[in-house]
């Protein structure tokens, strides 16, 4: 992040320690100088700096570089700091101007503003490696490359500021169609980024893990599991993850949530629950796990 800093001859000392105190905190920071610049130079100058700083004093009101300074900010709709003991009535400001007296709270502004500003242009990298790959920026591409397991191609699109828990128009999130489609990867980099492990679906009124139990696919499962997913939650048809991994007779996957804690005497809407299921199926070591704990 880049930072241009003006001052009166009289704060030069004190534009000298803001410079330092941005080069410590990891900006690039310089001291406007009118001998260097001229009008043009310094609206080149400013296109290509991040913030600007003004260190204000009674000289200020009168400084036809900083007046032009704070009035080509406000065009950009940017944002500029004015570093003084009040605020001050700035012509065109429109109320853009960020009002700072220390300079802890300038150093917890600069550190804000970096990650801020950090974040920006890592979107605007990851949109044009997104294009660069053949892909538009939509939530159709999104979900086409969450269903056919396009890891890079997820990490770029959830970098340039799209939500892991985007949800097609049925309601489906990403995190249930990679569990659906079986793509461990993508479920991980989404699990990463935030995605919400107790989404309900649109269509089946499921959560993730009742997704991962329906499909068999132990490995999510327990990524979920470990994460603190509900175990309880039922489905529109009544089903909790743990009737429908005995349903599908997934043992391995009944036996992970029964030594859960998921609940073993909940009943789906059919009045069975996955006691009644494993005693149907047959499924011994299922009983024998529930018959370790307390009923």
């Amino acid at each position: 992040m880049k930072v241009l800093i003006f001052s009166s001859i009289k704060n030069v000392q004190k534009a000298e320690q803001i410079k330092a105190l941005c080069s410590k905190l990891g900006s690039k920071p310089s001291i406007y100088s009118k001998n260097i610049l001229s009008e043009s130079g310094l609206a080149s100058s400013l296109d290509q700096n991040d913030i600007i700083i003004i260190i204000w004093d009674s000289e200020s009101i009168n400084s036809p570089e900083i007046l032009f300074s704070t009035g080509y900010y406000v065009g950009l709709k940017k944002t500029f700091v004015i570093f003084g003991n009040k605020k001050e009535n700035i012509p065109h400001c429109n109320g853009k101007a960020v009002f700072i007296s220390s300079q802890d709270n300038l150093s917890k502004y600069i550190s804000e503003e970096i990650v801020r500003i950090n974040n920006l242009k890592s979107e605007e990298d990851a949109k044009i490696k997104i294009r660069d790959m053949g892909f538009e920026l939509s939530n159709r591409d999104l979900f086409e490359i969450v269903s056919e397991g396009g890891n890079l191609a997820l990490e770029q699109f959830l970098n340039a500021g799209f939500s892991s828990n985007s949800c097609d128009k049925a309601g489906v999130s990403l995190l249930n169609i990679a569990i659906r489609k079986g793509h461990v990867n993508i479920a991980s980099i989404l699990l990463d980024k935030g995605a919400n492990i107790n989404s309900i679906s649109g269509d089946r009124g499921n959560t993730p893990i009742m997704d991962a139990a329906a499909e068999s696919h132990i490995e999510i499962l327990m990524k979920l599991i470990k994460a603190g997913a509900d175990l309880d939650l039922k489905s529109k048809s009544g089903q909790t993850a743990l009737v429908l991994s005995v349903g599908r007779q997934a043992e391995d996957s009944a036996i992970a949530l029964i030594e859960s804690g998921a609940d073993i005497t909940i009943k789906d809407d059919l009045g069975m629950s996955a006691r009644k299921y494993a005693e149907l199926f047959k499924l011994e070591k299922v009983l024998m796990a529930m018959n370790k704990i307390k009923k």
